[in-house]
């Protein structure tokens, strides 16, 4: 937890660095505890959130992506007023398996929350009540928080492991054909050296 917490405190500080005036700063990251997610799985959800997020928020003017305990974390500064920018990111947290796995949180130049729009609080990935209650009752068994979030994954990913890298991670270099043709099918004039 003091590991998470660190940092934290890094990446408001660095959120700070790289704010810019009349911009909104939006952190980008996973809703599930450290180590749910192998890193080409946690790298293959945040390119997912990101490629969902962009759209929604406008023009992006800065950005940066940093490593962190749970998964990659990025910054966004986006050329937009905070509430509009809020409400992108509620949009696509609200849309499918990759948002419920994504914070989209703005925390520049205010925190602006959920709640401060007139909206519920975040369900919690186990069992639906509102999730900062259940952090905070440490209501749920880390091993059920984890469980719930490699469903989810699964489900947005059509991936029934929960836990496997994309295609282009699995077989970089893919035969271009399923099975080798046999040898006395191929040309006898071609070269293969």
């Amino acid at each position: 937890m003091e590991t998470v917490l660190a940092w934290r405190e890094l990446l408001d500080a660095r959120a700070l660095a790289l704010h810019r005036p009349d911009c909104t700063t939006v952190m980008v990251s996973p809703r599930s505890p450290a180590g749910t997610f192998p890193p080409a799985a946690a790298r293959r959800l945040h390119d997912a959130a990101l490629s969902r997020l962009l759209p929604a928020l406008g023009g992006q003017v800065a950005r940066a992506t940093y490593p962190a305990p749970t998964g990659p974390v990025t910054l966004l500064v986006i050329a937009a007023g905070a509430r509009r920018v809020k409400l992108g990111c509620l949009e696509t947290e609200e849309r499918d398996a990759v948002g419920e796995l994504t914070d989209a949180d703005v925390v520049l130049p205010a925190p602006l929350g959920r709640g401060d729009l007139g909206r519920p609080p975040r369900p919690c990935l186990v069992c639906g009540e509102p999730a900062k209650r259940c952090i905070v009752l440490r209501r749920h068994p880390r091993e059920l928080v984890v469980l719930a979030a490699r469903r989810l994954y699964a489900r947005a990913f059509h991936d029934p492991s929960g836990l496997a890298p994309p295609a282009d991670a699995r077989h970089p270099h893919p035969h271009p054909h399923p099975h080798p043709t046999p040898p006395h099918h191929r040309d006898p004039h071609r070269s293969f050296a």
